[in-house]
């Protein structure tokens, strides 16, 4: 049997084989016992070619692999301009971990076989598939693939077709050895043009993309923002519902329910702190319902009961400074101890009782009906000497009084939660808008402004003088404006006389305004003003002053106030003035002498507190306009003492 038959029946496995695969088999790996030396030596000497042709597929791999890498940069922030995009660094940063991964995988999945090296050895060395042919025999002619003893011999003068093929074989081999070992180093790193240039393209349009500011910036802040106001806002309205549910005493409580609004609403903005206008929304909404059960008179009633508990106080223990804050707790005990007196007291301490219960009627009735009614009932009682049911008038006007001191601190905390809810929707709204407003110009106008003086004959005490009236008023407009005003004047002499006076006036003038224009956003808050100004967009928000108007140093004449607290009582109390009229005669005089101190002007760091106190809780209690807030603010912080 020839040669060529021998390899054309042993080479039906083989031709199946390369029907799958191009490159030969590795010889060791598909024969099992000892192989020819040379088969050994040419298999050995195929390794330092194998390692270079690894190489080569790692670098071109990687050119591919930084090209993709490239591109997909390139991509994700083009469209990371257009498309706000939070997770795009995270995405950036992924990229080329993931690219090195399939670098990784490819570089093990590229390493050469021993087969793919001989074809690649014969085909860039020239060698004419010598090398890839010694190992495609060796693994389709087992025999001559063992050592050369157990195996037919060279010089065997035997020509059967066994030994014509294994002689043939064996010489194939060696002559493949030989020029294997003559081929120069092999499989040097290419330079991959196209990979190269598609890297190199796309590495020159994301420099562009990465160094020119990304408008998209402002928006991801933008939404980020809202965020955290949203879970900030989540936080203080928790704790505002446990206060709330902390001063409610019953189920049936206002503030009870609200907390639970208030929960309901912070779970909200927690599980969608993103949603800015549904969530302006919903606390626009719970506002408007806090607001609905507000008593606007709340603060009138709260001012009129604090001066009628002073009053029936000092009424009832003789003490003229008794209950200087007007406690209705403790007037009610006041009351109490009243109650258990009248029995003891005198026809005449009844009677001049009743005239002090009487007198606080008015004060009563714009404080609570209830209270009002029991005073009436306490007056009229003692006046017709009924004890038992004065007694029983005092009790239930003690009881009246804190209930309606109830309702008052239950509507002051309500206003406040509105203030509070406010402030949320405020912060909420200056962390959606798109921009800061830049200052704008407000347009000057011209209005007419009346005003009024009016002179008034003041009633004179027997050694009084003739008192005048001054009025003016201010009107907005064209047209005429009516002052009345009441004043005090004193005569020559001795004595003083008082006078209101009435007067109309007509005037005009000009006023020349500056207004604050803001930029594009959400509004958080409201204004009930008629017409709101206009100005023009930009990009900065008008600054508070600081230490406005002020001296760096108070002299005599400023260093004082008039704040007569203990006559007229301090901010927030109501004033209430009475007299009668009368005519009488007028005696002029002229007296000349040193003036007394009257106590009523007071260093203005002593009653600073007070004053900022009282305005605080009013912006608190009452719906005050945010941008009217924030001036109060400033002033009192520029007038603070201690700046």
């Amino acid at each position: 049997m020839s040669i060529r038959s021998t390899l054309r029946l042993r080479g039906g496995l083989r031709t199946t084989r390369a029907s799958r695969t191009l490159a030969p088999p590795d010889p060791r790996a598909v024969l099992v016992g000892p192989l020819d030396p040379a088969l050994l030596t040419l298999r050995a000497s195929l390794g330092a070619h194998r390692r270079r042709l690894w190489v080569r597929r790692i670098v071109r791999r990687a050119w591919m692999a930084l090209a993709a890498l490239a591109i997909a940069e390139t991509a994700l922030w083009t469209v990371a301009r257009f498309i706000a995009l939070e997770s795009a660094p995270l995405i950036g940063l992924t990229i080329p971990v993931a690219f090195a991964l399939v670098l990784l995988v490819a570089t093990v999945r590229a390493r050469p076989t021993i087969g793919e090296t001989a074809l690649a050895v014969d085909g860039e060395g020239g060698l004419g598939d010598r090398v890839s042919s010694a190992l495609e025999l060796a693994v389709a002619i087992p025999a001559s693939a063992s050592p050369a003893d157990d195996a037919v011999a060279d010089d065997d003068l035997r020509f059967d077709d066994v030994a014509e093929t294994d002689r043939f074989v064996r010489r194939q081999r060696r002559d493949a050895l030989g020029a294997l070992r003559a081929a120069p180093a092999l499989f040097k790193p290419r330079f991959s043009r196209s990979p190269a240039i598609a890297a190199l393209a796309a590495g020159l349009l994301l420099v562009p993309v990465l160094a020119l500011p990304n408008p998209q910036d402002a928006v991801i802040a933008q939404q980020q923002d809202i965020r955290e106001a949203a879970t900030r806002q989540a936080e203080r309205l928790e704790d505002l519902a446990q206060d709330l549910e902390a001063r409610g005493e019953e189920t049936t409580d206002p503030r009870t329910q609200l907390a639970e609004e208030l929960r309901e609403l912070a779970r909200q903005l927690r599980d969608k702190p993103g949603e800015l206008a549904a969530n302006l929304r919903q606390l626009g909404a719970v506002e408007n319902d806090v607001r609905a059960r507000i008593d606007p008179s709340t603060e009138q009633r709260a001012s009129a009961m604090t001066s009628l508990a002073r009053s029936l106080s000092r009424a009832a223990s003789g003490n003229p400074d008794a209950n200087r804050d007007g406690d209705p707790e403790q007037t009610q005990r006041d009351l109490a101890e009243l109650a258990d007196k009248v029995d003891e007291m005198t026809e005449a301490e009844r009677r001049e009782l009743a005239r002090q219960l009487a007198g606080m009627g008015s004060t009563a009735a714009g404080a609570d009906g209830a209270s009002a009614t029991a005073l009436q009932d306490a007056a009229q009682s003692l006046a017709g000497g009924d004890t038992a049911g004065a007694k029983a008038a005092l009790d239930r006007l003690g009881e009246s009084m804190t209930g309606a001191q109830a309702r008052i601190t239950t509507n002051r905390d309500l206003a406040g939660a509105a203030s509070r809810l406010q402030d949320a929707r405020r912060d909420l709204a200056d962390a959606g808008r798109q921009g800061d407003g830049q200052p704008g110009q407000g347009q000057q106008g011209q209005g007419q402004q009346g005003q009024g003086q009016g002179q008034g004959q003041g009633s004179p005490n027997p050694s009084g003088g003739s008192g005048q009236g001054q009025g003016q008023g201010q009107g907005q407009g064209q047209g005429q404006g009516q002052g009345q005003g009441q004043g005090q004047g004193q005569g020559q002499g001795q004595g003083q006389g008082q006078g209101q006076g009435q007067g109309q006036g007509q005037g005009q003038g000009q006023g020349q305004g500056q207004g604050q224009g803001q930029g594009q956003g959400i509004g958080g808050g409201g204004s009930n003003a008629r017409s709101l100004g206009s100005g023009q967009g930009g990009n900065a928000r008008p600054g508070a002053p600081t230490g406005a108007n002020r001296a760096s140093e108070l002299g005599a004449d400023l260093s004082s106030i008039f704040a007569p607290f203990d006559r007229v009582g301090k901010p927030g109390d109501p004033s209430y003035v009475a007299g009668t009229g009368g005519d009488g005669q007028t005696q002029q005089g002229s007296q000349t002498g040193t003036g007394t101190d009257n106590g009523a002007l007071t260093p203005y760091q002593q009653v600073f507190t007070d004053f900022e106190r009282y305005a605080q809780t009013s912006l608190d209690r009452g719906y005050v306009p945010l941008s009217v807030k924030d001036y109060v603010r400033d002033y009192f912080s520029s007038l603070d003492p201690s700046n």
